[in-house]
């Protein structure tokens, strides 16, 4: 089913005009769905409105626990010219547990440590809200590292026996040192060596709120504004932040959104 739906994804991609009718009839929770329609001037997301490029590009998300059927509406000239809806075919998560963290790591207590988390978040926050006109997502996403897969996407996490939030992407493990790709093109919005839980991380923007995150790194070798091509080497696989060993924990998102990025690869 996967790879019917993989096989949808791809005629988004690849065809010069994508109407509502070509978008896929169904897809998993966690899809990243891409499309084009050079005919239209405005598309609905259940009412809201998608960015639209100038060649009628657009991109959204169904998110980890999204249930219901999503209708996209396409707009010309404020006429409605097609109302075209997605099914959602639910995904079986996984419960995975991680023992041997530092408490500090899962429950933080001390004070300036918690204000260090919470301004941490406040600028990934940000960055995930940045919405760049470049269409670099329309390009096929890549595993940015060699390895074993050894969290997936969506699992409930129980951390020193602590239910968590369910995990947000795909941790890749591999020996430190190992090199880390850009995924897809994209520009770099974010490069610290030392965030509190993820360590070495870094944002890629991918365009229209498409954003790729890499964390837990050893180095990171780029800086914010740089302009990466797919293939690049942005850092290495490390054992930075809240980890056991190394490797590297690999998400992509739309906005808030999070999607499997396992999905974008097969």
């Amino acid at each position: 089913m996967k790879s019917l739906i993989r096989i949808c994804f791809l005629i988004c991609i690849t065809t010069n005009v994508v109407l509502a009718n070509e978008l896929p009839k169904n897809a998993l929770q966690g899809s990243l769905i891409i499309g084009q329609n050079s005919h239209i001037d405005e598309i609905l997301m259940n009412g809201e409105p998608l960015k639209l490029s100038k060649d009628g590009d657009f991109v959204f998300a169904i998110g980890r626990d999204y249930k219901e059927t999503i209708s996209i509406t396409s707009i010309k000239s404020g006429e409605i010219l097609d109302i075209h809806q997605i099914k959602i075919i639910p995904q079986d998560y996984e419960i995975q547990r991680i023992d041997g963290l530092p408490e500090q790591m899962v429950t933080p207590l001390d004070d300036e440590i918690i204000k260090r988390i919470i301004s941490e978040n406040n600028i990934i926050k940000e960055k995930k809200l940045l919405s760049l006109d470049e269409t670099f997502f329309k390009n096929q996403f890549i595993q940015p590292t060699s390895g074993v897969i050894s969290g997936v996407f969506g699992s409930q996490r129980i951390l020193n026996g602590k239910a968590k939030s369910p995990h947000r992407g795909l941790d890749i493990a591999a020996d430190e040192g190992t090199p880390i790709y850009a995924c897809n093109d994209g520009i770099v919005i974010h490069a610290e060596n030392d965030l509190y839980y993820t360590g070495g991380t870094i944002i890629l923007d991918h365009g229209h709120g498409v954003k790729s995150i890499y964390a837990h790194m050893s180095e990171v070798k780029v800086n914010v504004n740089d302009k990466v091509t797919k293939d690049d080497v942005i850092g290495s696989v490390g054992s930075t932040g809240r980890s056991t060993g190394p490797h590297l924990h690999w998400g992509v998102m739309v906005f808030n959104e999070y999607v499997d990025p396992a999905l974008l690869i097969k």
